[in-house]
């Protein structure tokens, strides 16, 4: 009886060790997209340029360039401030200089800090580097592992709302 009680509790204490240290899952570019709407908007396309991110990855919850640059494109255009995706207008420059992410945590929250450079005819028009912080409560997702990408999202997506704001007050 005793043996089968302690096998029970082995294989529970597993199971329970695996949901806590689960991957995080790929990120869905899609989550990144800002909803955020610009007042001043301009006919000419918008390109953008990402360095500083790091490869996809199933197991960590990591920004990529390339998910990073589409969410960029995607928040821009959607925002109503720039007329599509191309070349022959603006580019905006961003280099992912840190995501902070938490190892541990109850509710889990990401730093992110982004350097842009808004560019017309290859002319900086506007630079700066912008903070954005979010946090994921154990009530978004029940596995950490989850909760920190779900936050290094939300960092993400505050990060491009914040840029639309200031390329919002400059008018490019």
């Amino acid at each position: 009886m005793k043996t089968s009680i302690r096998h029970f509790l082995y294989a529970s204490s597993s199971l329970l060790c695996l949901l806590f240290v689960s991957c995080a899952g790929r990120m869905d570019p899609a989550t990144l997209i800002s909803s955020t709407t610009a007042v001043h908007r301009t006919a000419k396309p918008i390109s953008a340029k990402v360095l500083g991110g790091n490869p996809s990855s199933d197991v960590l919850a990591n920004v990529s360039n390339e998910d990073f640059a589409a969410a960029l494109e995607s928040s821009l255009t959607k925002s109503g401030m720039f007329s599509r995706v191309g070349s022959g207008g603006y580019e905006v420059d961003a280099f992912i200089i840190s995501v902070q992410q938490p190892a541990i945590g109850i509710s889990m929250t990401v730093k992110m800090e982004v350097s842009y450079t808004l560019k017309k005819n290859g002319a900086v028009v506007w630079r700066k580097s912008l903070k954005s912080i979010y946090t994921a409560p154990v009530g978004e997702a029940f596995v950490g592992a989850v909760r920190v990408r779900k936050a290094t999202e939300g960092a993400a997506r505050e990060n491009i709302s914040q840029l639309i704001k200031e390329l919002d007050q400059i008018r490019p």
